[in-house]
């Protein structure tokens, strides 16, 4: 890169911006994709006996760590983002477009 190379956009700051907005709009879903069936399986509509208690303590703990990794991800993905420059030359994105 020479000095008089003109400053872009940084595409990789955009897309991982763009993940970040899309994960941020499925996360209450994806949170909550284990609540329905934790609870029906811990009442006794759907399942009874030792071993719905123990699917129920088993689901229960994945919907919880289900909702942690998605704040982890999200937040992980934000770090990302706060290190990367707002610009970057030319020749640095175009590398980034072709993958290199």
């Amino acid at each position: 890169m020479t000095e008089s190379e003109p400053k872009v956009a940084n595409p990789r700051k955009a897309d991982l911006e763009r993940l970040r907005s899309d994960l941020a709009k499925e996360a209450g879903i994806i949170k909550k994709a284990l609540k329905g069936p934790t609870e029906e399986i811990g009442g006794s509509k759907v399942w009874v006996g030792k071993n719905a208690r123990a699917w129920h303590r088993e689901l229960d703990g994945r919907h919880k760590k289900l909702g942690e990794q998605v704040d982890k991800l999200l937040a992980t993905i934000d770090a990302a983002i706060r290190s990367e420059p707002e610009k970057v030359s030319a020749s640095e994105a175009r590398m980034y477009h072709k993958g290199i």
